[in-house]
């Protein structure tokens, strides 16, 4: 389903001769190369070059005992008992799970073993009871008695269970599931030579007998344990991972099929020669995560996953060493956020708006988020985005994403922008601290935020001395205007020092310095630090650098029917730029219908939905129709202007959340381009809210190159079509953007009020100016220049800028309409169908097709929708006895039915177009009928 075609934008404005700009550059960076950026070749090994021929070779579990029947813990025991016979064997061998639904816990894979999936085969997950020790537990329903039910498990209580998970000495530098990947439905601890596949079906779910899905792979996971030396856990564990693979080499999953995996259907870690082709995976969590993966290809798959990301490329430090990810290759695959199970159902529905993140949809590929050791030489080619997120490529951790090729991506129904490249400076990386305990969390050392990622100072811990530090802020809150709390910096008091990173002697502090020789740390003698200094060293960070983007190239991008909230995002940072960024043949078409007021005051205005995700229980949720995420990075953006006339004043002594030393009157003017930097947020487009190009936003970024972009809307948005902050030489060609009338093509902004990546709220830090230089535009692109005159939201006032920058109540700003007056815009949320997309009939037996039109801003219902190409004698209409068919905010209204009876001759596939008008926007579904 979707709006009008990305044929039908607006253009009012061509391609003529390039006007060159020349802006002067003081200090010029070296260009990077302009040659061919390498592409990735993927794996070498093949499925024949793992397939065992013998007619020995074969082991059915059920000789094993195995069988539907058996309780979960008798069947993990035949199944590996099958692997290991087959191991056993010279050359190993291939054991077989034949049709029939097999529920067990942990299979533990070995080398030269296969594992074939017959048809109508099942490979499920026992189930778990889980009491407490559940971290970051959203959306699930756990048993809460702790027993054992028919097949559950639990811990201590003589169930069965998924295999302990492991000591990972480095937990912390990475999400529990990345660390800890024993407790899963198949497990392979550095193996080679190993295939998993076959038609048959891996389930990490159940139904109850009232027909309602329920998880048995869960998508949280069990709480890291106080200790670096102790297994993955503090109280019990359970399986949340489909297939886990740390080590080894030559590996391939092919064929299969996979519901509810858990937090990851599929990772592999520290892997080198994995072939991933032709599965259909339909999860709850991620799909597959590549993670430090060496020589991988990922071909012709399907991945739904609505919840979390469906192929993700990383590089954590869960392989328990620094291991970038290189050489991975993803070719011919579909990706999409549809309700978890309507995939593999072969009836793709969109019930469900936001998943467990409390953003929408998911189901994009990504690089990142964890890239400790970075990762080079990835090709993505040839995907299709459905009801999704679009393409991700992330660095955050200190390590470097270079050599990105992306080509021919096909979106439809983007949840979030099309594109969206960002680095930052979250820094998950190892520094090495003072303690000699192997503690999870130290307190008291090099880190006063993000203690996880300090490891002990003892052998056999792979070590990381400081290389710079950043500052650690204190905060408060504050409270805004629509009833908006939020987490502030204090401005009273902005900064934590953190005297563990030096020693004071005689009065004078000294940094603490690494001592090779003495392997520890020891006071440098012949450096002194300021009051301004300590201010900047609240964290220790072991990387040298801010992560950076460089060498990526995206080719031939058709997105159509995309949220009007996010444009294609290009966010550098000011010390970790993007650099050599090349994007041809890029055609997108927004919904629109947003404006620079949207971008200025960045609402956060929920209602609630109440769905049904496929065959789960239904739920109700929070729906966000602007700004999606509810913190200080996406306050207002606005300047205080002592000198304005005719607004409320803000005025008075410091107080929680902001203001000046002394009295003040003025008012907050409009300041929509002042876009916070958040370079310590978890990256995602929501992030930034609402942009004040609706098109292309792209800052910090050197050697930007454009040719070929189209950029429209469907209903007319009052945004400028392109933003360029602090971009240093590029060139656009052949630009065709719509805008409204009298709105710039292009806005270039210049801010005298930057500072160093993550110094942004320290006072007495000094500005930086940033600008743009050197940017070759089209000449009939209308160009507009805006010139900042603030920091951002948030940073204390000092004495280098002296006014307040929090819009709090108590600062005076308010919303010129109230929220509760102010109308949701049409274009964030359409209107959707709710039926089945490709039933079956019979010659001479009705169909009776239930049909319901659900619309988030409750305008339109199922008396509104249109039926084209109906076939002979078919009739499409309201079903008597419900509601007023516009009720559909709550899910209360009317149902339609297409009612047929085919007749001889009627053989073969019929299309039925629904429509509905909402606004400016025509939803459609169209529905494949097969008589046979």
């Amino acid at each position: 389903m979707a709006a009008a075609s990305c044929n039908s934008r607006q253009r009012n404005a061509g391609t003529g001769p390039p006007r060159l700009t020349m802006y002067s550059e003081e200090h010029r960076m070296t260009p990077m190369e302009a040659g061919m950026i390498p592409r990735a070749t993927g794996c070498a090994v093949r499925a024949d070059d793992l397939t065992k021929t013998g007619k020995d070779d074969s082991f059915d579990v059920t000789d094993f005992g195995a069988s539907p029947g058996a309780t979960p813990q008798e069947n993990a025991r035949a199944i590996n008992a099958a692997v290991a016979h087959a191991a056993g064997r010279p050359g190993g061998g291939t054991v077989v799970i034949p049709a029939g639904r097999f529920v067990t816990y942990t299979i533990e894979l070995r080398s030269n073993v296969n594992l074939y999936l017959s048809q109508g085969a099942t490979l499920a997950s026992g189930r778990y009871s889980i009491r407490d020790g559940v971290s970051d537990v959203t959306g699930e329903a756990f048993t809460a008695d702790g027993g054992a039910d028919a097949g559950n498990a639990g811990n201590g209580d003589g169930a069965g269970n998924s295999l302990e998970p492991e000591v990972n000495p480095y937990v912390g530098l990475q999400d529990h599931a990345h660390s800890y990947l024993r407790n899963c439905l198949i497990w392979g601890d550095h193996v080679e030579n190993v295939m998993i596949h076959g038609p048959g079906l891996i389930d990490g779910s159940w139904v109850d007998e009232h027909g309602v899905r329920h998880t048995a792979l869960v998508y949280s996971d069990p709480q890291d344990p106080p200790r670096r030396d102790l297994p993955g856990h503090t109280t019990e564990w359970f399986g949340n991972k489909g297939i886990a693979l740390r080590g080894g080499a030559h590996v391939v999953l092919r064929d299969f099929r996979m519901l509810y995996g858990g937090h990851f259907a599929i990772i592999a870690t520290d892997v080198t020669d994995l072939l991933v082709e032709n599965l259909l995976v339909d999860s709850n969590r991620d799909g597959i995560d590549i993670d430090s993966v060496r020589d991988c290809t990922v071909r012709g798959c399907t991945f739904n996953t609505l919840h979390d990301d469906a192929i993700v490329v990383k590089s954590s430090y869960g392989a328990e060493r620094f291991a970038p990810a290189r050489n991975v290759l993803v070719e011919n695959c579909t990706v999409s956020g549809y309700d978890t199970g309507s995939v593999l159902a072969g009836n793709p529905s969109s019930d469900r708006i936001m998943g467990y993140p409390g953003i929408p949809g998911i189901g994009r590929v990504k690089l990142g988020t964890e890239a400790t050791a970075g990762y080079d030489l990835v090709t993505i080619r040839n995907i299709r985005f459905e009801h999704c997120m679009g393409l991700a490529l992330e660095a955050v951790d200190g390590s470097d994403m270079t050599n990105v090729v992306v080509e021919n991506l096909d979106m439809e129904d983007v949840l979030t922008c099309p594109i969206f490249i960002r680095t930052g400076d979250r820094g998950r990386f190892p520094v090495t601290g003072r303690t000699t305990e192997p503690l999870t969390e130290p307190d008291g050392d090099v880190r006063l935020d993000d203690r996880r990622w300090i490891l002990p100072n003892l052998p056999g811990y792979d070590r990381y001395p400081v290389r710079r530090y950043i500052p650690s802020y204190n905060y408060t809150q504050a409270e805004l205007d629509g009833g908006r709390i939020l987490r502030v910096v204090d401005p009273a008091d902005p900064v934590r020092l953190n005297p563990a990173n030096w020693a004071e002697i005689d009065g004078v502090r000294h940094p603490y310095v690494w001592d090779e020789a003495a392997g520890g740390y020891r006071p440098d003698m012949d450096a002194a630090l300021g009051d301004q200094d300590v201010k900047s060293m609240g964290n220790a960070v072991g990387a040298d650098h801010v992560a950076r983007a460089a060498h990526i190239e995206i080719t031939n991008v058709r997105a159509c029917n995309v949220d009007p909230r996010y444009p294609i995002i290009v966010a550098g940072t000011l010390d970790g730029r993007i650099e050599d960024l090349r994007m041809r043949n890029i055609d997108v078409t927004y919904r629109g219908g947003l404006s620079l007021a949207d971008a200025t005051e960045q609402r956060f205005v929920n209602t609630p939905w109440t769905f049904r995700e496929w065959d789960i229980a239904p739920e109700t949720q929070d729906l966000p129709w602007l700004v999606q995420r509810d913190n200080a990075d996406v306050m207002p953006r606005v300047r205080f202007e002592p000198s304005a006339p005719d607004k409320p004043s803000a005025s008075g002594k410091p107080g929680a959340d902001g203001g000046t030393a002394d009295s003040v009157g003025g008012s907050w003017v409009p300041d929509p381009y002042n876009v916070a930097e958040s370079v310590r947020t978890y990256p995602e487009p929501v992030q930034f809210g609402i942009l004040p190009a609706y098109g292309l936003y792209a800052r910090h970024v050197d050697g930007l190159t454009v040719e070929g972009l189209a950029l429209g809307f469907e209903t007319e948005d009052a945004r400028p079509a392109i933003v360029l902050d602090d971009v240093s030489g590029g060139t656009f060609a052949h630009v065709h953007a719509a805008v409204a009338d009298g709105v710039s093509h292009v806005v270039e902004v210049t801010h005298p009020f930057k500072r160093r990546t993550g110094f942004e709220f320290v006072p007495g830090e000094p500005y930086l100016t940033t600008t743009v230089r050197d940017v070759a535009l089209p000449g009939d692109l209308a160009v507009e220049q805006a010139v900042l005159r603030a920091p951002e939201p948030m940073t204390p006032p000092d004495e280098r800028y002296a006014l307040p920058t929090v819009p709090s109540l108590a600062n005076g700003y308010r919303y010129d309409v109230p929220n509760d007056r102010k109308p949701l815009p049409r274009s964030v949320h359409l209107p959707y169908f709710l039926a089945e997309a490709s039933p079956r009939a019979r010659v001479g037996e009705e169909l009776r097709l239930p049909v319901i039109v659900r619309d988030p801003l409750g305008q339109v219902g199922v008396r509104d929708v249109t039926a084209d190409g109906l076939p002979d004698g078919a009739s499409f209409g309201i079903v008597a006895g419900a509601g007023d068919g516009r009720e559909t905010g709550e899910g209360t209204g009317e149902t339609a039915e297409l009612v047929w009876t085919p007749k001889p001759g009627d053989e073969g596939v019929h299309h039925v177009t629904l429509r509905v008008e909402a606004g400016a926007f025509a939803v459609s579904k169209t529905i494949a009928i097969s008589v046979g």
